[in-house]
Formats: structure tokens, C-alpha cells, sequence
């Protein structure tokens, strides 16, 4: 196997953790009705339900940067699909609700933990001119994990005859989940450790394997001689301090936070996970919830083809940019309809413009973007704290929406339009990352004093 197939071999088998991610929330999606019989639970619990996988990717998410830096990217990723499959087991042979509970709270550590790192993984290991589309594959999995998932479950469900097959069809999706989850983590035993953070701990002549592998010959020395530089010049931040973070490090962060909140507040997880109400409240045209997850997946898969092609083309920025104009006045004429009881067809097709451009944009672009503007000294710190933010604005939102939309079914779009208005003015100010090294993009930030 050729250098660049290797390495497009590791963004496929990275990018199946996203896969794995969203299959988990279609699995889960379709088998809430189920559940509440099986284990005789009430309304609340099944919020629980949904919730508590967020909240173990939360603290996995925030367990991962910690140990990525300490261990190793593979090491962490390792350990937590060992607990992702802890976590599946247990939820399979669940025989009450408080022993599903704990099996989903520790895939959910699992889940979070291996989505953030890979993130960082597939970045640290890329080579420059495909780094782009290598972050994007990951992305290009997610939806593919939602459409297989409810195809899987609506075959079980409506094309199979046995009685307990049908009853436990929950215990088979989880265990088909659990399964792939088992073959990625034979997989990835294989692949090296990011030569990054080999580097950045000392370990050179073991980075410098690690770059043969992904790297021609006479582009290896090129790469160690820029880690060289980099080390030399950048400082971590000193935790206890925050006086003693550079500029640089600051203006980072604070591009981090910033577009974690433009992220969640431009309304992607309150319109995703109430896409059947929304459906319902703009438009005339009544269709199945199967047939709008299957096509907002199908609309995402769309925006990621477009990212994969375009990316490295174009860069981050005009992704970004154009992507979240579009994306905004679909906001702005949802918010129009819903306000003026204007419903028709086009408001459906909205929704979906919508989705592919957030997808676009804050879904793939901005996510491979925020990877490649952390310096290596702060990549993890970066990534936790853009990945947490997430997490706890996506859980707030999600209770917060269907409280504003009882007062004003409009109001929820104009603050998602207004959010997402206000970033077109902030796009514009960011640095771009394509055609640049990551020891390129690090000293750019330790030249700001």
C-alpha cells in the first residue's frame, strides 16, 4: 500500500468514529418507544435516557484532552473503545434500567472520549495538502451512521416476522453497534502514534518512524527540522497563570470559545432534534419522521461531499464564509414564515438548505479548522475546551428551545439568524490555514506579542 492510500486508510478508519457517534443517536432515536415498555418507564426517564450518553460524552470529552497529552492520541483512543465496548456489553444484557443507564453513561465516556481525539489524530497525521479532506472524511461518516442506523432499525421493526427478535430489537441494534466498534478497535491497533506528539514529548527518533509512514522520504527531515523550530519557540501555557500565556495563546482560545458559540447558537441541535415539530409548524406538506431523518442525513452527506472536494481547493475560510451566508438567510426566511403564518413547501426545503450549509460550514469546516489553528504545545486544550462548550450549549439548547418556541414559534429562528449574522462579520477577521504546515500556523501565533 502506497504513503497516500496508508493515509487515507487512517482518515477512513478515524472518520468511523463520527460514523459510530451518530449510529449510537439513531439506534437510541429508534428504540425510545421500546425501552419505555420494556423497563415501564415514564416521559421524564426517557429524557434521561437521551441525555445521559451527552452527559458521559461530556466528561469523556473532557477526560480526553487530559490523557491524549499525557498517553498518547492512540493510547487514549485505545482505552476508550475498550470502554465503549464495556459500555455496549452491558447495555446488550441489561436486565433492569439502572443497568442500561450505566452501560449507556459509559459508552457515552467512550463516545466523547474517541471523537475529540480523533479529531486532533487525523490533524497531527495528515500530510499538508490533504489535510483538509482528511479532517472532512470524519464528518462525511456522521450522517452515514444516521442513515444506516434507522434503516437498520425500521428493517427490523417492519420486515421481520419473530416476536422476540422484534421485542429486543434494541439488544440486536446495540449489538451490531457494539460489533463495529469491536473491528475499529482491531483495526486501529496497527496505526501508529500521531509523530506530533511523539515529538512534543520527546520521543524524535520514534515521531520520525512515525512520519516515514505517512510522509515521502525527502519530506520527513522538512517536518522534523519545523518541529525544531516550533519546540524551541513555543511555551506551554502555564495553568496557574494565566498572565504568562502568550497573546498569540490567548487570541487562540478566544477563537476557540467564539466559535464554539457561534456553532451551537446558529440552532443545528435544537433543529435536528426537533425536526418532526419544525416540520410540522413550517409547512403544509406532512411527512413520516423516518423519511426527514433519512433526508436531513442524505442533505449532510451532501454538505460533506461538497467540504471533501472544495477544501483544500478554496480553503477554510471561503467554506466558512459562503456556507454560513446561505445558511443564514434560510434562518432569516424561516423566522419570516413562521412569523407572518406563511407555510408552504418552500419552508421544508429551507429547513434543508439549512441543514447542508451548516454542514458546510460550522458542521465540517470550522471543525477541521479549529483542529489546525491550536498550536501543537495546546491542540488538546483547544479541542477539549471547543468540543466542551459544545457539549453544554447542545444540552442546554435542547431544554431551552421548546420553551421559547411555546411563547413565539418564530423567536428560536430570529436568535439563530441574528447568532449567525453576527458571524459573517467575525469570519472575515480569522487567519486562513490552508497550504500552511502546522509549524507554519504555530509560529504565526508565537510571532503576536
Amino acid at each position: 500500500m502506497s504513503k497516500e492510500k496508508y493515509v487515507i486508510y487512517i482518515a477512513v478508519l478515524t472518520a468511523s468514529f463520527g460514523y459510530i457517534f451518530d449510529f449510537d443517536s439513531a439506534v437510541i432515536s429508534s428504540s425510545i418507544e421500546i425501552l419505555a415498555s420494556t423497563f415501564k418507564i415514564d416521559k421524564r426517564m426517557v429524557g434521561i435516557l437521551i441525555t445521559i450518553v451527552l452527559i458521559g460524552g461530556l466528561v469523556g470529552g473532557l477526560c480526553a484532552g487530559y490523557f491524549s497529552e499525557k498517553i498518547g492520541r492512540k493510547k487514549t483512543i485505545i482505552y476508550s473503545l475498550i470502554g465503549f465496548l464495556i459500555g455496549g456489553f452491558i447495555t446488550i444484557f441489561s436486565i433492569n434500567i439502572e443497568m442500561f443507564m450505566l452501560g449507556r453513561l459509559v459508552m457515552g465516556l467512550g463516545l466523547g472520549s474517541i471523537f475529540l481525539v480523533g479529531s486532533i489524530y487525523i490533524i497531527e497525521i495528515s500530510p499538508i495538502e490533504t489535510r483538509g479532506r482528511n479532517g472532512t472524511i470524519n464528518q462525511l461518516f456522521m450522517p452515514f451512521g444516521l442513515v444506516v442506523g434507522f434503516w437498520l432499525a425500521y428493517l427490523i421493526t417492519n420486515s421481520l416476522t419473530n416476536r422476540f427478535i422484534i421485542n429486543n430489537s434494541w439488544r440486536v441494534l446495540f449489538f451490531l453497534e457494539t460489533f463495529q466498534g469491536l473491528i475499529i478497535f482491531i483495526l486501529f491497533l496497527k496505526i501508529p502514534e500521531s509523530p506530533r506528539w511523539l515529538y512534543l514529548k520527546g520521543f524524535k527518533d520514534k515521531a520520525r518512524e512515525s512520519l516515514k509512514k505517512v510522509l515521502p522520504d525527502e519530506r520527513v527531515e522538512k517536518v522534523m527540522e519545523e518541529l525544531n523550530i516550533t519546540e524551541s519557540n513555543e511555551k506551554m501555557p502555564n495553568k496557574r497563570n494565566f498572565q504568562s500565556i502568550t497573546k498569540g495563546i490567548k487570541i487562540v482560545l478566544f477563537l476557540v470559545v467564539v466559535s464554539a458559540i457561534f456553532k451551537q447558537f446558529s440552532g443545528i441541535n435544537p433543529i435536528i432534534y426537533y425536526a418532526p415539530e419544525i416540520f410540522q409548524e413550517t409547512s403544509l406538506v406532512n411527512t413520516s419522521g423516518y423519511f426527514q431523518s433519512v433526508t436531513m442525513g442524505v442533505y449532510e452527506i451532501l454538505g460533506s461531499v461538497i467540504v471533501l472536494f472544495l477544501i483544500d481547493k478554496y480553503g477554510r475560510k471561503k467554506l466558512l464564509f459562503y456556507g454560513t451566508l446561505i445558511m443564514t438567510i434560510s434562518l432569516g426566511y424561516l423566522a419570516y414564515a413562521l412569523f407572518y403564518k406563511e407555510r408552504g413547501v418552500y419552508d421544508v426545503y429551507s429547513v434543508y438548505i439549512y441543514n447542508l450549509t451548516y454542514t458546510v460550514a460550522f458542521g465540517t469546516a470550522l471543525t477541521v479548522y479549529i483542529s489546525e489553528i491550536t498550536p501543537n504545545s495546546i491542540r488538546s486544550l483547544g479541542v477539549t475546551l471547543f468540543n466542551v462548550i459544545n457539549y453544554i450549549f447542545d444540552i442546554t439548547l435542547t431544554q431551552i428551545y421548546p420553551v421559547i418556541d411555546l411563547r413565539s414559534e418564530s423567536l428560536p429562528f430570529f436568535i439563530f439568524f441574528i447568532i449567525s449574522l453576527l458571524s459573517l462579520f467575525f469570519i472575515p477577521l480569522i487567519p486562513e490555514t490552508k497550504g500552511k504546515t502546522l509549524e507554519e500556523i504555530g509560529e504565526y501565533w508565537n510571532k503576536i506579542k
